[in-house]
């Protein structure tokens, strides 16, 4: 495997062009700059639930209960797999499993199919020979990563070919959520168009006004940390031996949320102290695309990244990956 510094720039990748907005799927359904990662996509803390309201490790699907899991093979032992694809030699190819917010699939132009080749999971999979399942949304917090890993069937098929799983969710959580998020998941749904027009324009007039104050933030750091260790539990209940990593939350310099990013540091400091307690390694998102982000080649909507950006983090992963399956008899 070719180390970090040697991996191809998203940019320089064959792939499908940069497809304006209107040509993605769903185009009408997909953020313009005015709804983009912004506030009409993140949740709020008033939906918060309480430490009583969370589900515990008890109630998580066991290994018994998720299906394609019990008895499965580890990655090392299968000589096939199917629905998979095999590597080198006939062997299976690990997946490298990515449960992420919009950050993972979003361009400089836009949001793309989980299987562009200039997307950082896709950078990192090519680098190791890996398959690669991404789970996503936009605007998903640790909470929808919890969700995801216990009710989306694609996870459940992935985990027993795992060979590593990035929990790439956080950055939303830290960001500034004045107003409810049922507020704003709600909009859609409400009658006439007319009406539901004007509840958009003035959420989203509302919302970089209001995010001036920096708080509340869309997932309390104590909140956010519980769902990433709730998820890490019930990972190693399964798979006691899959490398898992995590990420510091990204920067941004969107106009959506008045340029305010106070909630970042105590998300930080929370997901440090987590990291030591369960050695789960982190990629400082911050660190890789802070040149990035407030250059001219990143999205204009201020939170998502250009390929230099996607290329970096492809590397600082790749770095981690490399570290943390090193005692399995590295890469």
């Amino acid at each position: 495997m070719s180390g970090p510094a040697e991996l191809r720039s998203a940019a320089e990748l064959p792939g499908t062009a940069e497809s304006p907005s209107a040509e993605l799927p769903g185009a009408a359904e997909l953020p313009g700059k005015g709804e983009s990662s912004g506030a009409a996509e993140l949740p709020g803390a008033a939906e918060l639930p309480g430490a009583a309201e969370l589900p515990g490790a008890a109630e998580l699907p066991g290994a018994a209960e998720l299906p394609g899991t019990a008895g499965s093979p580890g990655v090392g032992e299968a000589d096939g797999v199917e629905g998979g694809t095999l590597g080198a030699g006939g062997k299976a190819r690990p997946v490298l499993l990515v449960v992420a917010d919009s950050l993972a699939y979003f361009g400089p132009k836009g949001g793309l199919p989980s299987d562009d080749p200039r997307i950082w999971p896709n950078l990192v999979g090519a680098e190791l020979d890996w398959d690669v399942e991404l789970i996503g949304r936009i605007g998903w917090t640790c909470r929808d990563a919890y969700w995801a890993l216990i009710g989306d069937p694609r996870v459940w098929a992935a985990v027993p070919r795992a060979g590593a799983v990035v929990f790439a969710t956080g950055g939303m959580d830290s960001l500034p959520s004045p107003l409810p998020t049922a507020l704003r998941e709600q909009i859609r749904y409400l009658r006439p168009p007319t009406l539901r027009r004007w509840v958009r324009n003035g959420y989203q007039w509302l919302q970089p006004r209001l995010s001036h104050l920096g708080r509340p933030v869309a997932l309390p750091p104590k909140v956010s940390v519980d769902y990433l260790e709730q998820s890490r539990h019930a990972l190693a209940q399964l798979r006691p031996e899959l490398p898992m990593i995590g990420v510091l939350p990204s920067v941004h310099d969107c106009e959506a949320y008045g340029r305010v990013h106070a909630g970042r540091e105590p998300a930080v400091r929370a997901l440090r102290e987590w990291s030591a307690k369960t050695a789960v390694p982190l990629v400082d998102l911050a660190d890789a695309v802070r040149d990035n982000i407030f250059s001219g080649d990143a999205n204009p909507d201020g939170i998502h990244w250009g390929w230099e950006g996607h290329t970096a983090v492809a590397r600082a992963m790749v770095k981690v990956l490399a570290e943390v399956r090193a005692p399995e008899g590295g890469s």
